[in-house]
């Protein structure tokens, strides 16, 4: 019905930005995913960018929502799914979403992307792979797959954006 509104609607807050679109978290301490302090003879150039966890690490949001993703896992595709068939390697990961604000959240138009080896993975469509789209009330959580087709094991990097515009891309590596 007014669907030639939504263009122009998503084009000004794209142009716009968000409050939280800069959001990129920061490391829990006392996570047990990686050790809090570089390790000992780690070198200075060693440290990550900001935005940037090892899988396994929890992500704090400003507003103290959480993001987890753990470690990803080999998986055999069904005979129905669809993309990354050429692919050598599938891959999914379990990513949990902790809403700890006084607002409902909606991770509606969560998205991500996998590449491994310097190459861009495929997104793998099949039942259980798929993006959180119920609204989350305060205090609770959404676990949700996400899967990829790979040229290798090596060298994985996932990137999420949780919900539109309400917080940063996190960057997840080994």
């Amino acid at each position: 019905m007014l669907s030639w509104l939504a263009v122009p609607i998503a084009a000004m807050l794209i142009a716009c930005g968000s409050s939280g679109a800069d959001d990129t978290g920061t490391k829990v301490s006392g996570d047990t995913g990686a050790a809090a302090e570089p390790a000992a003879g780690a070198a200075e150039g060693d440290k990550k960018p900001d935005g940037v966890y090892k899988f396994g690490e929890t992500v704090k949001f400003k507003d103290g929502s959480t993001l987890l993703v753990a470690a990803p896992v080999k998986f055999k595709r069904d005979q129905y799914a669809a993309g990354g068939e050429g692919k050598k390697v599938s891959l999914k990961f379990k990513a949990t979403f902790k809403n700890n604000t006084k607002d409902v959240f909606d991770p509606a138009l969560t998205t991500a992307s996998a590449s491994a080896g310097g190459t861009e993975g495929e997104s793998i469509f099949q039942n259980g792979l798929d993006a959180p789209d119920n609204k989350l009330l305060p205090g609770k959580s959404v676990t949700w797959w996400m899967g990829y087709g790979l040229d290798t094991d090596k060298d994985i990097q996932l990137e999420v954006n949780v919900g539109f515009l309400d917080y940063g891309t996190v960057i997840f590596t080994r």
